[in-house]
């Protein structure tokens, strides 16, 4: 989504803020809360398949090397760009053009912020193995921080928690202690990439909503994206 200067400058300062605040959160505080919540991870599957709600896997840049290190996979082979829900069900036409205005520049490229973990065409994770109960994670021990630290997610430094059939759970000292290092270093992650892309983020022209816009263009082609990361913006296209 565009904006101009001043609002980025503003957005900058904003995270600038929280991740200072960020760094004064204590671990065992943290651990006391999830304990206090408890859990402990059924193997259902659910977050990977997206069953209860969203399964996109956003992902840091040291996810993205970590994957690439561990797999016999490129990034472009299990990487797309990060695209809101609205985007997506607009590209997909599952709803009108509403949600997909606001991140066209005037050139009709879909403007995005950071990179997610490719999905298959029945929505499964990209790297879910179906099979007998229960799942497998083919990059189990060298998943994303978002993996790792799911249903678990600080936001304005305030612990929050996705749907998770395994919530409630009992959790011991040591694992809620290691899941809430985890969590924070997950959440100081995400603002310093935040920082960075504000940083880097060249402005782009809206498209003009006056002039009208139809999704033929997409159909039985390519997406045409503009990626906004740490390290500036990159331009890819995507076959539908």
């Amino acid at each position: 989504m565009s904006f101009p200067d001043q609002y980025k400058n503003l957005l900058l300062e904003y995270a600038r803020k929280e991740l200072h605040k960020a760094s004064e959160l204590k671990v065992e505080t943290i651990g006391s809360q999830i304990r206090e919540i408890g859990f402990l991870c059924t193997q259902c599957g659910s977050c990977c398949r997206g069953y209860h709600s969203d399964n996109r896997v956003m992902l840091l840049p040291q996810d993205i090397l970590n994957l690439s290190k561990n797999s016999s996979l490129s990034a472009a082979e299990f990487v797309l760009p990060f695209i809101a829900a609205e985007v997506e069900d607009a590209l997909n036409g599952i709803s009108d053009l509403s949600g997909l205005i606001p991140y066209l520049d005037k050139d009709g490229n879909v403007h995005s912020f950071g990179w997610m973990l490719k999905r298959k065409k029945h929505g499964d994770c990209f790297f879910l193995e179906r099979g007998d109960l229960p799942y497998k994670c083919a990059i189990y021990d060298f998943r994303p921080a978002l993996c790792q630290t799911y249903p678990f997610y600080l936001e304005e430094c305030e612990l929050h928690t996705s749907e998770c059939e395994g919530l409630g759970s009992s959790i011991s000292y040591e694992d809620s202690l290691l899941l809430a290092r985890l969590v924070l270093k997950r959440y100081m992650l995400e603002l310093e990439e935040r920082i960075l892309v504000y940083q880097r983020y060249e402005h782009f022209e809206p498209m003009d909503t006056n002039v009208g816009f139809s999704l033929e263009r997409f159909k039985k082609g390519h997406v045409f994206y503009i990626v906004h990361d740490s390290e500036g913006t990159h331009r890819i296209c995507e076959r539908m």
